[in-house]
């Protein structure tokens, strides 16, 4: 990384979002998001097998959004694989993939439930 360091808000916005858009790539990140969390839970309810874990998580967690990239929203530019790029660090994909899918599942949602209510209030 030649650039110094942005800030998680503006990486979001400027560069993962953009890069986002389609929604069947949209609903594969959010399933890994979530399988790769269950997988977590998983784990933890069978400790003996943690090492296979271990290896098995960044398939479970990664796949859907590589798919995703591969099928529906393809970049020559930063290719399928976003966390290789050298512009920004891997953890803030992982990060941002942990957003997307809060905003999706949650944020979203409660934000119309809000909207709703003041509308029929």
């Amino acid at each position: 990384m030649t650039d110094p360091p942005k800030a998680f808000s503006t990486f979001y916005r400027d560069a993962f979002l953009p890069e986002h858009q389609q929604p069947l790539n949209v609903a594969l990140h959010i399933f890994g998001t979530l399988a790769g969390l269950a997988w977590i839970a998983a784990t933890l309810a069978a400790p003996g097998f943690w090492k296979l874990a271990v290896v098995l998580f960044p398939v479970i967690h990664g796949a859907p959004g590589l798919i995703g990239h591969r099928l529906v929203e393809r970049s020559d530019a930063v290719g399928d694989a976003r966390w290789r790029r050298r512009d920004y660090p891997a953890w803030l994909f992982i990060l941002a993939n942990h957003r997307l899918t809060a905003e999706r599942l949650v944020i979203a949602p409660v934000a119309a439930l809000a909207r709703g209510l003041r509308i029929a209030g």
